[in-house]
C-alpha cells in the first residue's frame, strides 16, 4: 500500500494605516507545506459531547486503509483536527499543560507531536458545550 498526501498551512495578514498623511503597512506571512509519500494515515469522523470519548486507537487503530488492513502506528508525528461547532482533541495521558488541538466553526488545527512524548497513546475528543461533529487525521509511522 502507498500513500500520497500533504498538510499545508498558510497564514497571511496585512495591516495598513494612515497617520498624518503617511501610509504604513505591516505584513506577516507564515507558510508550510509538507508532502508525504510514505508513512501511515488514519481518518476518524464522528460526533462528541462534553464527556471525553475515545476517538482513535493508535496501535492498532480501528481505521482500515485502502487495502482493508488495520492501520497500526509506531508513533503519530502530526495530527489535524476540525470540529463544528467546537471541540478539542487530545492524547490519552496528556498532561494538563500538554498541547491540545482545538477547532471551532470547522477551522483546522494542525500540530506536530512532541517526539519526547508518548505518541502511541489513544486519542480522545470532547466539546466544551453541547455536541459537535469532528474529523481527526493522524499521520505517522
Amino acid at each position: 500500500m502507498s500513500i500520497e498526501g500533504r498538510i499545508a498551512v498558510d497564514v497571511s495578514f496585512a495591516d495598513s494605516a494612515t497617520s498624518d498623511g503617511v501610509q504604513s503597512l505591516k505584513k506577516i506571512t507564515l507558510t508550510d507545506t509538507t508532502s508525504y509519500t510514505s508513512g501511515k494515515v488514519a481518518i476518524v469522523t464522528g460526533t462528541c459531547g462534553t464527556a471525553l470519548i475515545a476517538a482513535a486507537s493508535v496501535a492498532p487503530s480501528t481505521y482500515r486503509d485502502a487495502s482493508g488492513s488495520i492501520v497500526s502506528f509506531t508513533a503519530v508525528t502530526r495530527a489535524a483536527f476540525s470540529a463544528t461547532p467546537a471541540a478539542r482533541a487530545l492524547q490519552e495521558g496528556s498532561a494538563e499543560d500538554a498541547p491540545r488541538l482545538f477547532s471551532a466553526g470547522g477551522s483546522v488545527a494542525v500540530s506536530d507531536m512532541d517526539p519526547e512524548e508518548d505518541n502511541q497513546s489513544d486519542w480522545f475528543v470532547q466539546t466544551t458545550a453541547g455536541t459537535a461533529s469532528y474529523t481527526l487525521v493522524l499521520y505517522g509511522t
